[in-house]
């Protein structure tokens, strides 16, 4: 039979991750170089040894941005991505995932460009412009919660679903080249590269994807077949209104929405403030700390790849049943790694103790394939795009509320104990959530999502 079109699917929703989150991520190793305020008085540890040879001094112009600053330029592109959520589900299900990842990229390539400019004029202007980046953010996941639910057979949704992790290959890549290109090249640099990864995504994207099977001009009837009598009419191409009083009065909605909230505090925590905390408190020059940051990313992708596969593998034996696998699941999501990020408070300036805890929580929260980030479709598949949406809401306020919490920690003094606040605050956010939806959660489809039947 071939190689089957949904599998080019996958491989696509992972790359639109990857893409996504380049523009997400990239300023968090940039602004780095392109800052010269340093607290006065701030303790940092001592590394060991350089890991990459002299630090070059040129990167280009540097900005006298206070804490406070930083922290409010970090946030920018999460104020924008949470305030546009309330409509992104709306958006995606009327235009269809096409339409909107590929006109989000587009903007991006514009946008992250012209950021370069900005500084020299404002950082209020930078801010907005990572503001616009934010709102095209927002439109991405519902989308390609849309693109699962009308590709993937129940039975591989945990493989479509691990394919969201391109996210975190897209955190590794561009902080390391970030970095490495920052480095001999200067900070102006590390957004061009990251505007041309964004050009080659568009046209490959543009050549592969369609937003249904029966719209594809290379697919068998054969697969088309498949995919219908797979999901048996679970799931419906019509337009409709999602129901949104029935979803906000639903008690097992509001479960996942406190677990994806505790989630996302625990990864903004990291993805946003690795790079900054490596270099402002562990002591290590610019590309180690794209490189060195990348790693916990590297790791939560690995463990998000085999786990779904493991996962997956389960439910087709009928081995363990799906609610057995959600939340157990958890437990390697929320539980554990909160543990770990406790666990750094304690670990002061050793190196090697932090970057395990670091690398460990991260990693191990790549479970959260089989739990929050497949619990949409278990809920409602027709409107999971609405309900990731409405989580993103919610759950991306933790985006801006943690750097700007991290800049009132270190405000004043930036060194390992003002950050062990930070971790210690995220680490109990994380552990919370993901016990209240192990006691509480649901992996039943919800009376709303027939809303949807054709039938």
């Amino acid at each position: 039979m071939g190689v089957p079109i949904r599998f080019w699917i996958a491989c696509m929703i992972f790359f639109t991750t990857f893409t996504c989150y380049t523009t997400r991520v990239n300023f968090s190793v940039s602004i780095v170089s392109m800052t010269s305020q340093k607290i006065k008085g701030t303790p940092y540890c001592k590394p060991e040894s350089n890991l990459t040879g002299p630090e070059k001094n040129d990167y280009g112009q540097r900005y006298d941005w206070n804490e406070r600053t930083q922290g409010t330029l970090l946030s920018a592109y999460f104020y924008g991505y949470v305030l546009f959520n309330l409509l992104s589900g709306l958006i995606a299900e009327y235009f269809g995932p096409f339409k909107v990842i590929l006109g989000v990229h587009l903007a991006a390539i514009i946008l992250n460009t012209c950021c370069v400019f900005a500084t020299r004029v404002h950082w209020g202007l930078l801010f907005f412009l990572r503001f616009l980046l934010g709102m095209g953010g927002a439109l991405v996941y519902p989308s390609l919660q849309m693109l699962i639910a009308y590709w993937a057979p129940p039975e591989e949704k945990g493989k479509f679903s691990a394919a969201l992790m391109g996210n975190v290959l897209g955190t590794c890549v561009t902080w390391s080249i970030v970095g490495v290109i920052t480095t001999y090249f200067g900070w102006a640099w590390g957004f061009y590269v990251v505007s041309i990864e964004n050009i080659i995504f568009c046209v490959v994207f543009f050549i592969v994807i369609t937003d249904t099977p029966e719209m594809h001009k290379w697919i068998k009837e054969e697969e088309i077949n498949y995919i219908k009598e797979a999901q048996k009419g679970t799931v419906t191409h019509k337009k409709v209104i999602a129901p949104y009083k029935e979803i906000f009065t639903n008690f097992a909605y509001w479960m996942l929405m406190i677990c994806h909230f505790s989630n996302e505090w625990g990864l903004y925590l990291q993805l946003t403030l690795i790079p900054k905390f490596i270099s402002d408190v562990i002591g290590y020059n610019l590309a180690a700390t794209g490189g060195l940051g990348a790693l916990p990313p590297l790791m939560r992708m690995i463990f998000a790849l085999v786990l779904g596969a493991i996962a997956d593998a389960l439910l087709v034996r009928e081995m363990v049943r799906k609610k057995v696998i959600r939340k157990s699941y958890t437990v390697l999501s929320h539980i554990i790694p909160g543990m770990m990020l406790i666990g750094i408070c304690y670990s002061e300036c050793n190196f090697l103790p932090i970057m395990v805890l670091l690398t460990l929580s991260l990693g191990l929260n790549g479970a959260v394939v089989q739990n929050i980030l497949i619990n949409a479709q278990d809920l409602a598949p027709n409107f999971a795009g609405t309900i990731y949406a409405l989580n993103s809401f919610f759950a991306g306020m933790t985006g801006f509320i943690v750097p700007n919490i991290n800049a009132e920690f270190t405000k004043d003094k930036n060194g390992i104990d003002e950050w062990g606040n930070t971790f210690m605050l995220g680490g109990i956010v994380y552990f919370t959530g993901g016990v209240l939806w192990i006691f509480f959660g649901s992996v039943e489809e919800q009376s709303f999502n027939r809303k949807g039947d054709p039938g």
